[in-house]
């Protein structure tokens, strides 16, 4: 008897075992995050015991997901206008365990090309490409940034605190120091790190640190689409390895001045 007792013991614990793994995968298997065009279907399986409902409660056409039903966020639930954000909350036996943030974008006819384009891209900060003595005014040469630490393939963001975005910023920021001691920010594979360096009055009466410099990328692509409405295009996009540095280079989302 107390055999058959243990046996079933065991039973009734692999089978909650087996339940409660099978709502964990069921969980796991849901998007945190989906992208839906303006009257695009959504469809969400779930299991018995798990709801799934809006926080959105603007619009009152979207109806709580039931036990065991598919959820669908549609033109009928959704206002054929409204673009933004919908939380979905994931709930079992009355537990919030998940959110999925569904992301409602404006349905656009655009017109499908596959030209040619020449595309020129403004790096964040100003990118280090080489390095090079300088010849100074008393036709000694110097090495001003040896013992800073800055190599090729770093990207200058301030000097004493003031935003780099272009290589005329590096230039303005070095002839202002006047050959002092210059605070220096940089990023280096994603790290950003500080050095110390100073200019050196070269024999053109400038001043200079031995870097190589540049912020732009200039290079061909090829155009996908174009919204008529707004003028707007895009590009497949993929990472730029620079040509001297032979690492990727940190795109600017928008250019700051003209350099």
């Amino acid at each position: 008897m107390k055999k058959i007792i243990k046996n079933t013991g065991i039973t009734i614990t692999l089978l909650l075992l087996l339940i409660l793994l099978i709502y964990i995968s069921d969980i796991a298997n849901l998007p945190d995050n989906i992208v839906l065009f303006q009257g695009e279907a959504l469809n969400l399986n779930t299991i018995l015991g798990m709801n799934i409902k809006t926080t959105f409660s603007s619009n009152p056409n979207i109806e709580n997901l039931e036990n065991n039903k598919t959820i669908t966020v549609s033109a009928n639930a959704v206002d054929g206008d409204y673009t933004g954000t919908l939380n979905l909350e994931v709930c079992v036996l009355g537990f919030k365990v998940k959110t999925i943030n569904v992301d409602v974008i404006e349905n656009l006819d655009v017109v499908p090309l596959g030209n040619l384009i020449g595309v020129k891209l403004y790096t964040h900060g100003v990118l280090v490409v080489g390095m090079s003595e300088i010849t100074g005014n008393d036709m000694e040469k110097y090495k001003p940034y040896e013992g800073s630490g800055i190599v090729e393939g770093d990207i200058i963001i301030e000097v004493d605190k003031k935003t780099v975005t272009c290589t005329s910023d590096l230039t303005n920021c070095i002839n202002a120091s006047k050959g002092k001691d210059m605070s220096i920010t940089y990023i280096r594979d994603g790290e950003v790190a500080n050095t110390n360096l100073k200019a050196v009055k070269s024999s053109d009466n400038t001043y200079k640190i031995g870097l190589w410099v540049r912020d732009t990328a200039a290079g061909v692509g090829t155009t996908t689409f174009y919204d008529p409405e707004s003028k707007k295009f895009a590009s497949l996009g993929h990472g730029i390895v620079d040509s001297d540095t032979e690492s990727l280079v940190e795109i600017e989302s928008r250019r700051y001045c003209k350099c």
